[in-house]
């Protein structure tokens, strides 16, 4: 009888059920990701590494997350989500371990990798499996939904990340976004239906996954040594070369497969590219603040990872209210108004931010992160609901995983292009063009020029995001939605 009752429920509830595992799951990868900005200070100095070595605790787990999301989203539609969704969640759980007991960085770098694998089988299933579980007249209702829990874990990452190291140590950080993620894992086991997860006849292209997967580490690695290295560096323009070469053998292979990882002759259609170029831009933005303005909180205001994280909490609240809100409202009144005013928000933001200063009151950076991250809350739904609209006989799988991508490449990319607009400038001015430079005993002058710079990056910013605004006016010409 209890059984019965308990199959009862789980039929009668199911789509909030499924809807739930899938939104643990990415409030798992999006605390861990909050939280590993907070401490990688911490880590450079328990391992004695300097600041640029550290970062690739962040930036090893990204580009794994960006170069296989689309090939285990396609895959994800042959074999079935739960599979792969499963798997991930365990294959992240052990990564955590493994980077919470490393005994050096090497081992640290590596469970990061293995998270990374994990984090990508995460995104590249998840929203899919909330969208199949409202329907695709409920789009932008489900992606709103979901970004409710990729702003809690943004508002939890940072403040957990600072309130755990201060207690326990960066270790413990690890430990506890496993936590999050085997309880989600076991959740998706108990109600996910394996019948009913967008499963499909098909053949996975291996060729073209391995020819993608390549072409994106290449390109994000590359651009990740620019700062460090210049664009014409022996080590730079090979790797950035060998990438070209591989886009090249990916299209190609794309054209010639009956059944690719993912159709390129999407972007012949206007309102996919437009869109999927609008949403890199939103989040190149937004994540090069992320990357940027705890130096300045830091180093000029000098405050605590506990009260950066307080700076933030703000603005992901903000992102989780209006996510739900214009994903709602856009599958009534279309995408064009909520992407539009979404990115103006942003906008706004930065240019409050380009203000910033040496004297600057500390609501300041409040006021300019709160309206770009509710913007891109307003964005981020209706924006999907128009890049799937082209797509309605196309596997939602591999397209919204290829929306995961870009937003992994967009929060990738904004380390290496931040960071080379801020050192350009404190160059320039006769600094070390050097981040690591910038610390609380740096060399008269320095933090100026560090501000300066800061200030350059955020009008620089306006102008890309004002662009995709731009792009985002597109009207283009819905497909009919059939639930």
């Amino acid at each position: 009888m209890k059984f019965s009752y308990l199959q009862s429920f789980k039929s009668k509830h199911y789509k909030w059920l499924a809807f739930l595992s899938a939104a643990l799951s990415i409030f798992g990868t999006a605390v861990d990701r909050g939280s590993s900005n907070v401490i990688i200070p911490e880590i450079a100095e328990y391992f004695r590494a300097d600041l640029p070595t550290a970062q690739w605790v962040l930036i090893s787990y990204l580009v794994i997350v960006a170069a296989l999301v689309l090939p285990l989203g396609r895959l994800a539609d042959i074999i079935g989500r739960k599979i792969v969704i499963i798997t991930g969640l365990f294959v992240f759980t052990i990564g955590g371990i493994v980077s919470a007991s490393a005994p050096e960085i090497m081992f640290l770098f590596s469970g990061r990798i293995l998270q990374g694998f994990g984090g990508a089988m995460i995104q590249g299933t998840s929203m899919a499996i909330a969208v199949d579980a409202f329907g695709r007249g409920q789009r932008g209702r489900s992606i709103g939904l979901i970004l409710i829990f990729v702003g809690m874990g943004n508002i939890a990452g940072p403040a957990i990340g600072g309130f755990i190291t201060g207690l326990f140590g960066w270790r413990a950080v690890f430990a506890t976004t496993s936590l999050v993620t085997l309880g989600a894992a076991f959740l998706t086991i108990a109600v996910l239906k394996a019948d009913s997860d967008g499963k499909e006849d098909g053949n996975f292209d291996w060729v073209g996954a391995f020819w993608f997967t390549n072409f994106l580490i290449t390109l994000l690695v590359g651009f990740t040594m620019v700062p460090t290295f210049g664009w014409t560096s022996l080590y730079t323009w090979p790797i950035l070369g060998l990438s070209i070469l591989l886009l090249i053998s990916f299209i190609r292979r794309s054209i010639q497969y009956d059944d690719p990882v993912l159709d390129v002759r999407l972007f012949l259609k206007p309102l996919f590219t437009t869109s999927i170029a609008a949403n890199f831009l939103c989040f190149l933005g937004m994540s090069s603040m992320w990357f940027l303005l705890p130096f300045y909180l830091k180093y000029v205001m000098f405050y605590t990872p506990q009260q950066i994280g307080m700076v933030f909490m703000p603005a992901a609240a903000g992102m989780a209210i209006a996510g739900p809100i214009a994903g709602r409202l856009s599958d009534k009144f279309g995408w064009r108004p909520f992407t539009i005013m979404g990115l103006l928000m942003a906008t706004s933001g930065l240019i409050i931010l380009s203000f910033l200063d040496e004297n600057s009151p500390g609501w300041l950076p409040i006021l300019g992160v709160l309206p770009i991250s509710t913007g891109m809350g307003s964005f981020y739904g209706p924006n999907n609901s128009a890049t799937l609209s082209v797509t309605n006989d196309k596997p939602n799988g591999a397209i919204i995983a290829f929306i995961n991508l870009i937003r992994n490449s967009g929060n990738l990319m904004a380390v290496p292009f931040s960071t080379l607009i801020v050192t350009s400038v404190m160059g320039a001015q006769g600094h070390p063009p050097n981040l690591s430079a910038v610390t609380q005993n740096a060399a008269a002058g320095l933090i100026p020029s560090f501000i300066s710079g800061l200030n350059t990056t955020c009008l620089s910013l306006t102008g890309l995001v004002g662009l995709g605004m731009l792009l985002s006016m597109y009207r283009g010409k819905p497909a009919i939605i059939k639930d």
